[in-house]
């Protein structure tokens, strides 16, 4: 036994002499070293705050619609580059179609994407259905005749359409006098709005209600928390637009009114919205003459619905679009408890235990997913019963 002994502290002191030694290798290639100046990126200057970046309604030559085809429900037509030009931020798209339905009594669709698609370049065009629904065309009935928008397009000086309110007269949207961009990595497209109008939505963000007639709103999705006027978890391109007019004599048209603020006075509002089915990185500047569309890739797939409330307007954003909410699960309707930054199961137990010890209902516990636990990889939620330990749910 002691010989067994002696041997191994001898291994051990072998062991630790040899962990203390200093080992080194020849290589014979070079090894790379980060510089001290990789973390400095490339000074940009956002193109809407650079003077010398080229406006692209002064570049583009716009459209011309050629083979205008309409029937009861849909407007198509062929839209051809009014002149060639050299694309300012992507290859210009020569021929483009041009497609306008009635879908139903709620909802317009205008599509102009490029004529020719095909496996070489349809993934960049075409949003598949997977990721982002689709409305349906619906069953053929609706017409443009009974349906409250109006639609009118021209040549003049270059292809432009405009969508206007029957009962009112008022434009709702328009791209006459300025000229669609459509280029393969960049498309543009803007109307002008009512003075001091009303507009809301373009989210997900965190802002005041109503958006303001000078902003700049960016649609790309990010990993952030509550940043005000940041980008975070989603985005869905799509604004209401309220107006307010002077109810006037009977059977007269009434009179827009841009700012309604008088009590003693009769207002009826009507509100319209516009989704844009685009899943690009996008921009969109709010100012006080319109708006402007900007798009790094994808169609121009707009869907118009006329309300004419805001309710009206979301529920059929809803039924055609996102679809309803979904019913959730009993015990997501109890006492909630969430922060960022729980560090382990035993932190979760003792604020748990807090719980309890107070006599304070609750359900569950949200944590963050990059809590280091098995369970987590599959949901961020960790639901904890106030008298039982906590368990995973998905």
């Amino acid at each position: 036994m002691a010989t067994l002994r002696s041997s191994l502290s001898l291994l051990l002191l072998g062991l630790g002499a040899a962990s203390t030694q200093t080992v080194t290798t020849n290589s014979s290639r070079p090894i790379f070293t980060v510089p001290a100046s990789a973390d400095q990126g490339q000074h940009l200057i956002p193109w809407v705050e650079d003077p010398e970046a080229v406006d692209p309604q002064t570049v583009c030559s716009g459209y011309r619609a050629t083979g205008v085809e309409t029937t009861a429900n849909r407007v198509t037509a062929d839209l051809h580059l009014a002149a060639a030009y050299r694309g300012v931020y992507g290859n210009p798209i020569e021929n483009l179609t041009l497609l306008v339905e009635v879908q139903a009594g709620d909802r317009l669709h205008v599509s102009i994407q490029p004529r020719y698609l095909g496996p070489e370049n349809e993934t960049w065009f075409v949003l598949p259905e997977v990721l982002v629904p689709k409305p349906s065309s619906g069953d053929g009935k609706a017409s443009l005749a009974d349906n409250d928008f109006e639609f009118t397009w021209t040549n003049d000086p270059t292809f432009s359409f405009t969508l206007a309110r029957r009962v009112t007269g008022d434009v709702l949207f328009t791209t006459n006098g300025t000229k669609l961009v459509y280029e393969d990595q960049f498309l543009e497209f803007a109307s002008p709005l009512p003075e001091n109008y009303n507009l809301y939505g373009l989210g997900e963000v965190v802002r005041g209600f109503r958006l303001g007639n000078n902003l700049t709103r960016t649609l790309f999705a990010a990993d952030a928390g509550d940043p005000i006027d940041g980008n975070i978890y989603g985005h869905h391109p799509v604004y209401l637009d309220t107006r307010y007019f002077a109810v006037g004599p009977a059977g007269g048209q009434p009179t827009y009114v841009p700012n309604a603020t008088d009590p003693s006075a009769a207002y009826q509002s009507y509100t319209h919205g516009v989704f844009l089915r685009n899943a690009h990185a996008q921009e969109v500047l709010l100012q006080p003459s319109g708006i402007t569309w900007r798009a790094l890739g994808g169609a121009v797939n707009l869907y118009f619905y006329p309300g004419p409330t805001a309710e009206a307007v979301t529920t059929a954003y809803q039924q055609s679009t996102v679809g309803l909410p979904a019913m959730q699960q009993y015990w997501t309707f109890g006492f909630h408890q969430c922060r960022w930054g729980y560090e382990n199961w035993t932190v979760l137990q003792e604020v748990v235990d807090a719980f309890r010890e107070a006599n304070i209902p609750l359900e569950t516990v949200w944590s963050t997913p990059c809590l280091s636990l098995v369970p987590l990889l599959f949901s961020p939620c960790i639901s904890a019963n106030a008298s039982q330990k906590p368990t995973s749910t998905i």
